[in-house]
């Protein structure tokens, strides 16, 4: 062979660009529709009237296996689910109230159309068609399938309505909240029971809260205690299980930091330590978004657990570079971020009861102050909101004020409705 009809590294390329679609244009289907099962085991059960309803959400090697695609790697996450049906009443699920944006499995089938060749794409399509939740049950029947949901980080939680072929109008209603293999939130690394011994836990009642909320630092510290950090203008009465239940349905993602040294040495510090537990909603794609930090307090309200937060907001960065490069933006208003919670925990129907503690610290919008990594805040009051949590949903209408204070209407305006 001449020297001239030696490949080019180009042409090199080319050629093994065309070999790898070549390769993906042929491949056929390659799943186990056996790995359903362990999920299957596992499924939670609830029983509404006479619906019965289990649940269960595969982890991302699972659906993999199961639908012989990446399906989390497109923000889609299965939920399997069986329904049966022991009334003498048609019934239909509606799948909009497990998830208003759905994907159906056509849909899916389609966003991973150039793996395959057009058989292998075919076959996805049928396997997805077929195993996807039926909507109509008939009495007595039972039906079982895959709903495809935008992938959502930690415990899944949904509600799943099921309306009755009757008039007027009846319907069940089933919430659930779903463990989902391979995260880990920080909260479950936390042994919550060994945090303080019984000698330092204060104990009250609801009356006397409002005097032991005194006790509780303003702001939190940096690690050694020796600069101020931000202020803690919210409080939680509740379980565990009642407050991370509420902020699921809040729609409040968990976490899962790395507690290295680089996390330590930056964290914000209450009772001696880094947050318990960090909840975060996202904005769309930027980087966005509200992040509350949890540490459970020294106190106990009638037996029940005291959780301080502290809410920021995370502004001004549209991507996750200029974040990196230049920095974090919180926003600086601090009662903005406290109105928004309690309205957020309100809204979600997970609030029972709610009181204004004037226990905080007012800091002037003209004069703000700077916590220890330089960010500036201030709070046109010093209320901060103290909010009883409910295992049950409760109706907006059915919220009460425990009337401890008033907010004046000067010290609120401008924000957050």
């Amino acid at each position: 062979m001449k020297h001239t009809d030696l490949p080019t590294p180009i042409s090199a390329l080319a050629a093994a660009l065309a070999l790898m679609l070549s390769a993906c244009s042929v491949a056929p289907l390659r799943n186990e529709p056996g790995a359903v099962e362990a999920v299957m085991e596992r499924a939670a059960e609830q029983r509404q009237g006479p619906l019965r309803v289990r649940a269960s959400v595969p982890g991302e090697e699972e659906a993999e296996r199961i639908f012989g695609i990446p399906i989390y790697d497109r923000d889609i996450q299965p939920i399997w689910l069986e329904v049966t049906n022991d009334s003498d009443l048609r019934a239909r699920v509606i799948l909009a109230s497990i998830d208003a944006e759905y994907f159906p499995p056509l849909e899916v089938a389609y966003m991973h159309r150039k793996r395959f060749s057009k058989e292998g794409w075919m076959d996805l399509e049928r396997y997805l068609y077929r195993n996807a939740l039926p909507r109509r049950l008939e009495p007595g029947q039972t039906v079982s399938g895959f709903v495809f949901t935008n992938a959502s980080q930690g415990t899944k939680t949904f509600n799943m309505d099921i309306y009755y072929a009757r008039q007027p109008p009846e319907y069940e209603q089933f919430t659930f909240f779903i463990e989902v293999p391979g995260f880990q939130p920080d909260h479950a690394e936390v042994d919550f029971q060994s945090l303080y011994e019984e000698s330092a836990i204060t104990h009250t009642d609801n009356d006397g809260l409002r005097e032991v909320l005194e006790q509780v630092p303003c702001c939190t510290t940096n690690r050694d205690a020796t600069a101020q950090g931000r202020p803690v203008q919210l409080f939680f009465v509740g379980s565990g299980r009642e407050l991370l239940r509420a902020l699921l349905r809040a729609r409040w993602d968990e976490t899962s930091y790395e507690r290295d040294e680089q996390y330590l040495a930056g964290a914000d510090y209450l009772f001696g330590r880094p947050p318990d537990t960090v909840f975060r909603k996202r904005r769309g794609k930027t980087t966005e978004r509200s992040e509350m930090r949890l540490w459970l307090a020294p106190i106990l309200v009638d037996g029940q657990e005291l959780w301080v937060a502290q809410f920021r907001h995370f502004i001004g960065r549209r991507y996750a570079i200029g974040e990196m490069l230049l920095g974090a933006q919180l926003d600086p208003d601090a009662n903005d971020g406290r109105n928004y919670v309690l309205q957020d925990i309100w809204y979600s129907q997970s609030l029972q009861h709610w009181a204004w503690s004037a226990t905080g610290k007012r800091v002037s919008k003209d004069s703000p102050e700077l916590d220890f990594n330089g960010y500036p805040w201030f709070a046109r009051d010093s209320y901060r909101a103290v909010i009883w949590i409910s295992g049950k949903p409760v109706a907006l209408t059915d919220a009460t004020s425990m009337d401890w204070s008033r907010l004046e209407k000067e010290t609120t305006s401008g924000s957050r409705p």
